[in-house]
């Protein structure tokens, strides 16, 4: 009762296309939850530099 559970560790893979950033949103709204342990992206390197630095 009042146990934490550890934060789950996520790999998001395209994380500056549609998808990874609504995934990123999720983790952005609990991040009580979720851990971002690898970021990727194709293209958009700009975008991937912000997010490694905010996650």
């Amino acid at each position: 009762m009042g146990e934490t559970q550890p934060r789950k560790r996520l790999a998001i893979f395209g994380s500056t296309g549609s998808i990874g950033t609504q995934a990123l949103d999720v983790v952005r709204s609990h991040q009580e939850l979720f851990e971002v342990e690898i970021l990727t992206a194709q293209t958009n390197d700009e975008l991937l530099v912000a997010q490694a630095l905010e996650f």
